[in-house]
């Protein structure tokens, strides 16, 4: 894909709950010109469905958040 469109956001789903691998999904993904949005949103909607839901996703997109930092930040240093 990055040859065909080297400058257009790549979407990376299954990050989290599907089991996708935030560091590898960013080393892979990443290009100097050419951003990426990685997805997690289940892990995000399923962190609880009690009365913490709301502490619950937080702490969870937090948690993506950190690990997509820490893989950036080893490709190029540019921070989610």
């Amino acid at each position: 894909m990055r040859a065909l469109a080297p400058t257009l956001p790549l979407l990376i789903p299954g990050v989290g709950a599907q089991g996708g691998d935030a560091g590898a999904a960013v080393r892979a993904g990443w290009r100097p010109n050419g951003p990426i949005i990685v997805n997690s949103s289940r892990a995000i909607l399923y962190a609880s469905s009690g009365a913490d839901f709301a502490e619950a996703a937080r702490a969870a997109a937090e948690h993506a958040r950190d690990l997509l930092n820490e893989a950036s930040d080893l490709v190029q240093g540019t921070r989610f």
